[in-house]
């Protein structure tokens, strides 16, 4: 048993990625990374806590739930994607560590478009769109969303060509971009969705207290569900061994794609649940 555990000891050699076989290296970046998720978590903490504990205008307090709802299962994804990111910190195995910073990135694009969202409805809790700031804000929240799923792309398309060392089939890279462009465009179309007329005989405020609140407990509840698989997702990478990772092609192409679509989808449910001004 000791010549075995020898024998395999002096066959592992470590790779921080610093000499390839990709163009980017996950684990020098990951430190940097997983402070900013943790200082981004503690500021999503500090808006739970003020909204929690302060009163709300009247007929702002549906609003000011709308944005809690949407800021807890960000915080929890934040804090979840600053600890994966440490862990990638002591890699000792590129190709590990290039698929377990796919997932924590996911987890960090979808989560900000989210945390975004969630301060719209602040804007309305805490009546602050006096002036047309939601007008404002809700551009820069499409700017944000489209930023958000550009950068799943990139990460994507970086993943899969860095895996096969840059010899993956032509059209994974056209399925990433052209899924962008429906993701985008999806996420225009909700984003400038108009709200219904109010019933006949529906309370003043029945877009927000009906129309909206399903919307954003669908966003809260997805950001929620996905962050726990994609973070699940991530850490169970961390126990393969490092002469298991030899993975089909066809394998890295659907990790590639779904570590895209699937945060993206969170990032159009929350132009869902964009209030409007």
């Amino acid at each position: 048993m000791m010549l075995l555990g020898v024998a395999l000891s002096e066959k592992f050699v470590p790779d921080t990625c610093a000499k390839g076989p990709g163009d980017w290296n996950p684990i020098g970046s990951a430190q940097a990374l997983s402070a900013f998720c943790g200082i981004f978590a503690g500021f999503v903490f500090s808006g739970i806590v003020m909204v929690i504990g302060q009163k709300n205008p009247p007929g702002g307090d549906g609003h000011a739930s709308s944005g809690l709802r949407l800021l807890l299962p960000s915080f929890f994804g934040l804090a979840v994607a600053a600890y994966l990111y440490a862990v990638i910190t002591g890699e000792l195995v590129c190709r590990r560590a290039q698929v377990e910073q796919l997932f924590a990135g996911a987890i960090l694009a979808a989560d900000a478009a989210v945390v975004i969202a969630a301060l719209a409805w602040l804007l309305l809790a805490y009546g602050r769109n006096a002036h047309g700031e939601l007008s404002f804000f809700r551009g820069l929240i499409l700017v944000a969303a489209i930023f958000a799923m550009a950068m799943l792309a990139v990460s994507s398309v970086g993943f899969h060509n860095t895996w096969t060392e840059h010899t993956a089939a032509w059209w994974v890279d056209w399925m990433v971009w052209g899924t962008l462009a429906i993701l985008v465009a999806m996420a225009v179309i909700f984003w400038r969705k108009p709200v219904p007329s109010t019933p006949s005989g529906s309370a003043a405020n029945w877009p927000y207290t009906h129309y909206f609140n399903k919307r954003v407990n669908v966003c809260a509840w997805l950001t929620l569900m996905v962050s726990a698989i994609l973070a699940a997702a991530s850490a169970s990478f961390v126990g393969v061994p490092y002469d298991q990772l030899n993975l089909p092609v066809g394998v890295v192409y659907a990790m590639s794609e779904v570590a895209f679509v699937v945060p993206a989808l969170i990032v159009v449910a929350a132009m869902r649940a964009v209030p409007r001004g």
